[in-house]
């Protein structure tokens, strides 16, 4: 990265106070910026601006008093911030189009134009990958996979026969897509594996982390709707559908058949049973496990789900405990005390 401040204020519609004709060559964090870096700042944390090294800033229009370096003044810092990240990613990903002389590319493959496909990465028989996409070191496409056109496909990534992947998917590394998902039945006293002869479908703009594992269906679909984003080590049984704009954060589990609406959050470590229903718009807080259909638009905590005021308030009655258990002993003992003084009594008046 190399902008004056007046060529990164035009990209994002923002003002120059200040030389416009500095030059800036990174961005980074209020704390750990230099003197050659943008950083940013929200109107809360414009008093550790002032204190950072950091050669500019982002900074809202109405507040930015108080401040010495170079300002590029704008709306939203932080999204101004994340603009500009991501053309500074979209340059360090780039890879050149071509196909390496190591990549094994199967018969009847379909690949559109200007691709990369990396070493050792392994596209099989009628697999269709479209304009653009980059298939990284050491992937392995299945035979019959479609790839849509802008795609990420990270070294390590498998997936699987007759899987659909939509346009400007990013699969981070080594996650699977379209293993089998875990059906089995006890017949005999044995494990009989029941064939998982359906596929994955991942739409337009999904995001899935590194080592995330997303089970084919047993005979239908599996899918992810557009938009959705998976964090790393996500684990989504078999014909789990989930919909559009969908956030899971790291480790979330969810059991086969499994319906997500539009929209919904799930923290770290969601758990559920299988075929249930989280609403649209749900909000599940971290460690919630789900054993029942969640209506939408509600946040829910804890292990049975509950709404999340009724979790709050049992883990603060949690921490009661043991004073309560305390004043119940003692009330207790005062309790066999006032019984043996009226059983006295009682004996004093029938003597």
């Amino acid at each position: 990265m190399r902008y004056t401040l007046a060529e990164i204020a035009a990209k994002i519609g923002g003002e120059v106070k200040g030389d416009g004709n500095r030059v800036v060559t990174g961005i980074n964090s209020l704390e750990a910026a230099g003197p050659e870096e943008l950083s940013f700042a929200e109107e809360k944390f414009l008093k550790e601006a002032a204190s950072s090294r950091a050669g500019a800033l982002l900074v809202p229009r109405r507040k930015h008093e108080g401040l010495s370096q170079d300002l590029i003044l704008c709306d939203r810092p932080f999204q101004a911030a994340s603009m500009i990240m991501a053309e500074i990613d979209a340059a360090a990903q780039f890879l050149p189009p071509g196909i390496s002389a190591t990549a094994a590319i199967g018969e009847n493959v379909s690949l559109g134009e200007n691709l990369h496909i990396g070493p050792g990465a392994v596209i099989s028989d009628g697999a269709d990958i479209g304009d653009r996409s980059r298939i990284y070191a050491n992937t392995w496409i299945g035979p019959g996979v479609k790839i849509g056109s802008d795609c990420r496909i990270y070294p390590g990534v498998v997936i699987r026969e007759n899987c659909v992947i939509g346009n400007r998917v990013i699969i981070h590394p080594n996650s699977v897509i379209g293993s089998d998902g875990f059906g089995f039945l006890q017949i005999g006293g044995r494990n009989v594996k029941i064939p998982q002869i359906g596929r994955v479908i991942i739409e337009d703009e999904v995001e899935i982390g590194a080592l995330c594992t997303i089970n084919r269906a047993a005979l239908d679909e599996t899918v992810i709707g557009r938009g959705t984003k998976l964090d790393d080590h996500v684990h989504l049984g078999h014909g789990v559908k989930i919909g559009q704009e969908v956030i899971m954060c790291a480790q979330v589990g969810l059991s086969g058949s499994v319906r997500v609406g539009d929209r919904a959050m799930l923290g770290p470590r969601v758990g559920s049973v299988d075929r249930i229903t989280i609403g649209a718009g749900a909000r599940l807080m971290a460690n919630t496990a789900t054993a029942k259909d969640l209506p939408g638009d509600r946040d829910y905590g804890g292990i049975p789900a509950v709404p999340a005021k009724q979790f709050l308030r049992q883990a603060m009655a949690l921490t009661h405990l043991p004073q309560d258990r305390k004043r119940i002993t003692a009330l207790e003992k005062k309790l066999r005390e006032l019984e043996k003084t009226l059983a006295a009594l009682q004996q004093q008046d029938t003597a």
